[in-house]
């Protein structure tokens, strides 16, 4: 019984990660880079303890707060990077400085310091209703992507823009959807990390999570199973470090823990830099796409 407790503990982070990831993997599937995932988590985390704070103390009412949020900034760095075609590179990291400074100033300008006391009712196995939800978006997404015309529509778009737009597909249509519905999740992560783990904010509270996120995008090489096997992976290392250190085991410093998931963007980078095409990197990933 112990043992299953420690293991529902570790997995009741899974949301942070797997929510995290999947909204920069229906971003990347369409052709558009999303590099602010850092700051949307950020600002979703402030936007959950806000909306906690100023309307009426619901958990759920807070985190679909953080998930729209998050969907806003998604439309934001679609009008930027779709309809102006900026660079997806230079806006991504310009929305992550912008969204997490604002994040942190909007806080302590707007906040007393919140501390959340609701917590989530319904549990199986001691899991909460958003880790299961979680699950059910991978699941969903996966069939999606697998089987239906809209998923393969994703694809199209994501490998041969051109292609897609002679066969009668919006192009820039299907980017809006999916990255701003990508940041909606991403959002929800950062709220869900708020609310639920830390029941609270602070403005170093996301600690990389955004760019490990990211990193496991290209770890899972563009596939939905990928990217689910890597989020509970990391979640697992992360669990169970932070678990060994709480119970006195200090073989591996605790500093090591805070430089992990920074770890994990260069490993990740680097293979994905060193397989190349094998990848299985989107083609027309990053590029821009205007109709002739």
């Amino acid at each position: 019984m112990r043992v299953m407790q420690q293991i529902s503990s570790i997995l009741s982070f899974f949301p942070v990660i797997g929510l995290a990831a999947l909204g920069g993997f229906l971003s990347q599937k369409s052709g558009v880079w999303n590099l602010s995932l850092e700051g949307i988590m950020a600002f979703g985390a402030f936007s959950g303890v806000f909306a906690y704070h100023y309307f009426g103390g619901s958990i759920w009412v807070s985190l679909l707060f953080g998930f729209l949020m998050g969907f806003v900034i998604g439309m934001l760095l679609s009008a930027l990077t779709i309809r102006l075609s900026l660079d997806q590179v230079v806006v991504g990291f310009g929305l992550w400085f912008l969204t997490e400074g604002l994040a942190g100033f909007l806080y302590n300008t707007l906040l007393p310091s919140v501390k959340v006391k609701e917590t989530m009712g319904f549990r199986i196995f001691s899991l909460d209703s958003v880790f299961y939800l979680t699950l059910l978006s991978f699941g969903l997404i996966h069939v999606v992507m697998k089987n239906t015309k809209q998923g393969l529509t994703v694809v199209a778009v994501g490998e041969n823009p051109r292609a897609a737009d002679v066969a009668g597909i919006d192009v820039s249509k299907v980017r809006w959807i999916c990255t701003s519905l990508g940041s909606g999740f991403v959002g929800l992560a950062g709220a869900y990390l708020s609310l639920v783990i830390l029941q609270g904010f602070t403005y170093n509270l996301v600690a990389g999570y955004g760019w490990t996120a990211f990193a496991l995008i290209l770890f899972g090489r563009w596939k939905t199973s990928g990217v689910f096997w890597g989020s509970l992976f990391f979640t697992f290392l992360i669990g169970a470090q932070t678990r060994l250190q709480v119970a006195g085991f200090t073989f591996i410093p605790p500093e090591f823990v805070v430089i992990i998931p920074h770890l994990g963007v260069i490993v990740a980078l680097a293979t994905a830099g060193a397989m190349g095409k094998k990848a299985g990197m989107p083609s027309a990933l990053g590029v821009h796409y205007d109709r002739e």
